[in-house]
């Protein structure tokens, strides 16, 4: 079996993650979430959520486009 974790391998982070790597406050993910803003969680449990580290990405980068006029967030 092959221990090598390929780099394109799914991940999931935690709240504290997610947080430290947008610069927002929990809060605002959480509300954020609820309102459509930022991307769903994955619920693992009832109290326990995280979210796809692609889709945190992602979001970083399409909020990065919108803020520079770019209509096309494959090419950033």
């Amino acid at each position: 079996m092959n221990n090598v974790i390929a780099t394109d391998t799914p991940k999931f982070e935690r709240l504290d993650e997610v947080s430290k790597k947008t610069k927002l406050g929990k809060s605002t993910i959480l509300a954020w979430e609820s309102q459509g803003k930022f991307p769903k969680a994955v619920r693992i449990s009832p109290t326990f959520r995280v979210w796809l580290e692609s889709d945190i990405n992602r979001w970083i980068l399409e909020k990065h486009a919108e803020s520079t006029g770019r209509s096309n967030t494959a090419e950033a």
